[in-house]
């Protein structure tokens, strides 16, 4: 990995335009690593910008960056010599933004920041540790080795801390390691805004939304042995309360996967017309590895998802069918 931080650092010393690209469906980890970098390398005084296919997820917006994400850039106009991809596992998952561009990232010095344990090591420079909590964990050790944390303020220190905070379900996951709590008091001590991302991702909850969550529950179901837990989200509950499919965010972690007796849980609702998203949270079970070998893609060990064609009636009695076969 030392080897790789240096490879890291001869890139970025002889850079000048350096794109930033995170995952689509963006969630606070690559959300935060991507912005608390954007804003060291502007310290830096490097020519940065940032791009993804969507917007900013709004539920984002208290971080107060939302400007420096933009869907519309022109990738060849800007001229990137350095490209750097933060949380994403795959190509996939940089999405279009990859897929029009193909020839200029082939042609680039191209990172990879990571932690998800399904990445491949997709490009030539794979900075990716399984062990960490999070993506934004792996960007602040490399920043510390080649001691640029001292670029580091409030507001990046607070960026970072939300990507730990919400991989870690704030520090109960599996995935929390002594090295991930030593990062967040270091970030304590730049005085990141700890609280915040705490509220706002987790205590925080809307009318609306608590009115999304009770038709939820409603339809809440389990195996009869109970070691099952799961539940569909309908459209017509999404227009009934006036939100959308993000405002499901949480819901499975804080509701499904603490189920007494139940040893796994998914939540399915649609992204887009044609695509359905599973998302799946186990106590013991190995999930990321049943969702590549079903739908080729996983995520963390605990916890994955996926998105297919499939209907909602058809995931869900394959996914109990295989579940039964692990549990």
């Amino acid at each position: 990995m030392e080897q790789k931080i240096l490879e890291f650092w001869k890139l970025l010393a002889n850079a000048k335009n350096i794109l930033l690209i995170n995952h689509i469906r963006m969630d606070p980890d690559c959300f935060g690593s991507l912005t608390a970098l954007y804003l060291i390398l502007e310290k830096m005084e490097y020519n940065v910008a940032a791009i993804n296919d969507e917007s900013n997820p709004k539920d984002f917006s208290f971080l107060e960056v939302d400007y420096i994400i933009n869907p519309e850039l022109n990738i060849s106009k800007f001229n990137p010599d350095l490209i750097i991809s933060l949380d994403a596992a795959s190509l996939w998952q940089l999405w279009k933004t990859y897929s029009e561009n193909e020839e200029i990232f082939k042609n680039t010095d191209f990172i990879v920041f990571d932690h998800h344990v399904t990445n491949p090591g997709f490009w030539s420079l794979n900075i990716i540790d399984t062990n960490a909590s999070s993506t934004c964990e792996v960007l602040y050790r490399t920043l510390e080795q080649l001691w640029l944390d001292k670029y580091i303020d409030s507001k990046t220190a607070t960026l970072l801390t939300a990507g730990i905070h919400t991989d870690t379900n704030i520090f109960y996951n599996a995935n929390t390691t002594p090295e991930t709590l030593r990062t967040a008091a270091k970030l304590m001590e730049f005085w990141a805004d700890f609280r915040l991302p705490m509220y706002e991702f987790y205590k925080k909850k809307t009318f609306k939304r608590t009115q999304l969550w009770w038709e939820i529950l409603k339809d809440l179901e389990q195996t009869p042995d109970w070691k099952i837990t799961y539940s569909i989200v309908k459209e017509e509950y999404l227009e009934k309360t006036w939100t959308k499919n993000w405002d499901t965010t949480w819901i499975v972690n804080e509701f499904l996967a603490n189920m007494d007796w139940s040893e796994v849980c998914f939540m399915l609702y649609n992204i887009w017309e044609w695509k359905i998203k599973w998302s799946l949270r186990s106590k013991t079970m190995n999930v990321s590895t049943l969702a590549q070998d079903l739908f080729w893609w996983g995520w963390h060990k605990l916890a994955a998802w996926f998105t297919s064609e499939l209907s909602m009636e058809e995931i869900t009695k394959l996914l109990i069918k295989e579940l039964k076969k692990l549990l």
